[in-house]
């Protein structure tokens, strides 16, 4: 586990030595750290102490016996020490700026693998962007409205949530600012949703959303504002920059990088990771980063990322751990775990009904012509690619290719009582298949 999870874990005792330790700027003997603790334990008891401390890759020891000197970790030490009293780090225009787009890496490889392998779980379905969309975006909608604003505190629950985002009615005794972040998670995801079918989102597109999710919640001026001022933040000893000029290039560089991994997995913790490092905006930075996070997933036909079940603490601990030092493990398992409790069931959610592929609804009437012929003729399988040719000319080879499979599914899985839908009889559909069935897989017709 990191130093940074391990130390928030601590019993009394190990946290007392800890803070003893703190005292020390270099190895110390067990005997000098007793000397300078209020309430020293035995001797039996500070060993085992110890031991533990060293098991937990708090504590360095070195030498043996008598002689053994001890010293805390430099990360246990850098997460121990209050952050009102450790040395500013400023921010590292190379962490965003050397990333290079699939030679880099921040998503751990076995937190990658974690994700895919939730994916399988579940079916490994995988659809078109605007197709998966469309099937899970109320469902997502709340889940990700919910669990986001639940991160930043607040109270309303997932059915308040739920009854907000579908009906427009507030849950009694919530404060105004809640439910106004509730609706603006809304706008800001549904601004997603509809944009999932253009280019991945720019700057100006991010400051668009940033709108969105902040209404109300900001000054006017600031909505949708680039930096120009200081940000201050909460139990950590980084320093994210006030360069405007630097915050610019830096979101568009993000951006920019994002657009070009070819894992989705990796991009969305690249986004994720990096939005919230960079600190773009006055307010709701960590909000936009869980936004954008979902990008690269959808556009991937995969389960969204919706935050369900995130432990806020790991969260914001591995997000600290990054602005600090780059590391990633404990926001990644964070992130993971999340995505585990859910993947699966976002694809089996969208199983017991059959999307449509965007080419059915557009070709709808070609394709209903086309399956009359097919039972009517009694065409099979390896004769719906010369239907293709000779019915759907003005379809690419992407297209076309798609055709020849929606022809060939559809046929073979036609119950006869839909054929009134193609003009045929339902002997024709029975027929048709059963000589389907007759035709060697490998013979081609000329």
């Amino acid at each position: 586990m990191s130093a940074i999870l391990e130390i928030r874990n601590l019993s009394a005792k190990e946290k007392a030595v800890v803070e003893a330790m703190l005292r020390f700027t270099g190895p110390v003997s067990q005997r000098d750290l007793m000397s300078k603790m209020t309430k020293a334990p035995s001797q039996a008891s500070m060993s085992r102490i110890m031991s533990s401390l060293i098991a937990k890759q708090i504590l360095i020891k070195e030498g043996e016996t008598k002689g053994a000197r001890f010293s805390l970790t430099a990360d246990a030490r850098r997460v121990a020490t209050d952050p009102r009293r450790r040395t500013p780090l400023p921010y590292d225009p190379g962490r965003i700026g050397g990333y290079v787009p699939n030679q880099s890496r921040w998503l751990p490889e076995p937190a990658a693998a974690r994700m895919r392998a939730a994916v399988d779980a579940g079916g490994g379905q995988k659809l078109d962007a605007s197709t998966y969309s469309k099937a899970i975006a109320e469902r997502f909608l709340v889940d990700l409205a919910w669990a986001s604003s639940n991160l930043e505190g607040n109270t309303y629950d997932h059915l308040s949530t739920e009854v907000l985002i579908k009906y427009g009615e507030s849950a009694s005794g919530r404060d105004r600012m809640e439910t106004a972040m509730i609706l603006n998670h809304k706008a800001a995801i549904s601004a997603m949703l509809d944009g999932l079918d253009g280019q991945f989102p720019d700057a100006h597109e991010v400051q668009r959303r940033h709108v969105l999710m902040m209404r109300d919640l900001m000054d006017a001026s600031d909505l949708g504002a680039i930096r120009r001022t200081s940000v201050q933040i909460t139990a950590t000893s980084f320093r994210p920059s006030s360069d405007h000029a630097l915050l610019v290039s830096g979101l568009s560089d993000l951006l920019a990088k994002a657009s070009e991994i070819k894992e989705p997995f990796e991009a969305t913790f690249v986004l994720l990771a990096g939005v919230s490092y960079l600190q773009a905006f006055g307010d709701g930075n960590k909000r936009m980063g869980r936004l954008l996070s979902n990008e690269p997933l959808l556009r991937a036909g995969l389960p969204p990322l919706s935050f369900i079940g995130v432990d806020k603490t790991p969260y914001i601990l591995g997000l600290i751990d990054f602005y600090e030092v780059g590391s990633t493990g404990v926001l990644a398992d964070a992130i993971v775990q999340s995505y585990e409790t859910t993947a699966a069931d976002y694809i089996r959610s969208i199983t017991v009904q059959r999307i449509p592929h965007a080419l059915e609804l557009r070709e709808r009437a070609g394709i209903t012509k086309a399956l009359g012929t097919i039972f009517r003729d009694r065409v099979p399988d390896n004769g719906i690619l010369n239907l293709v040719l000779r019915d759907f000319q003005r379809l690419d080879d992407q297209d076309r290719d798609m055709m020849v499979a929606i022809l060939i599914d559809t046929s073979r899985r036609a119950s006869p009582i839909s054929a009134f839908l193609y003009g045929v009889t339902e002997e024709d559909i029975v027929l048709r298949n059963a000589k389907n069935r007759e035709v060697p897989p490998d013979s081609q017709e000329s």
